[in-house]
């Protein structure tokens, strides 16, 4: 403020003009009305919130791979995972993941949306392999199986289908429809496969 302004300001309040009241009141330090937190690094809110952002591992990683080299999938049993596509894309090249179990599995590592692969942290990206690798080896339980494992779950319950001899596996080995749709028009596909020696 002004000196004269300043004067003006000191008499209302019944401060008085004098010189020392104003040069007090004038160096006084002005009230702290909020202490804000101490502010962390970015580094350290990445980590403690798992946030994505380009961290300095992540722009290293970027200048490493960015070449003609960079890898554009990974081999998962005999399946490419591309990673220019989203999750929920993506995954769904292994037998046994659909969308809605690619998008549950890319949560599990923080990725919502429209997220390519390749713009993952590479610990992401490295979860999501070993999840799918164990999937594709758990032969003792269908509920997570992928892959070869899945497939060959399948494969078992049509053969005890057909080893027991039930309707179904009756129209298995026939290589027929086996839940009550119509041969007489539709169905050429399968029939046209022939009947199982």
């Amino acid at each position: 403020l002004h000196k004269c302004s300043m004067r003006c300001l000191l008499r209302l309040r019944g401060l008085g003009s004098a010189p020392r009241a104003l040069s007090s009141a004038a160096h006084a330090a002005p009230p702290v009305l909020l202490e804000l937190p101490s502010m962390s690094s970015r580094l350290d809110r990445v980590k403690q919130h798992g946030l994505l952002a380009l961290t300095k591992a992540y722009v290293k990683q970027q200048a490493v791979g960015g070449g003609k080299g960079q890898e554009r999938s990974f081999r998962v049993q005999n399946y490419n995972v591309p990673f220019n596509r989203p999750a929920e894309f993506a995954l769904p090249t292994v037998y046994g993941y659909g969308r809605v179990r690619s998008r549950a599995l890319a949560a599990e590592v923080g990725i919502f949306g429209n997220y390519p692969l390749s713009k993952m942290r590479e610990s992401q990206r490295a979860h999501i392999r070993n999840v799918l690798a164990a999937a594709c080896i758990s032969y003792d339980d269908p509920s997570i199986a992928a892959g070869a494992a899945l497939q060959k779950e399948v494969s078992l319950n049509i053969k005890r289908l057909k080893d027991i001899g039930c309707y179904r596996g009756v129209r298995h080995q026939l290589r027929l429809p086996s839940r009550g749709q119509r041969t007489k028009t539709n169905s050429k596909t399968r029939r046209r496969m022939g009947a199982l020696n």
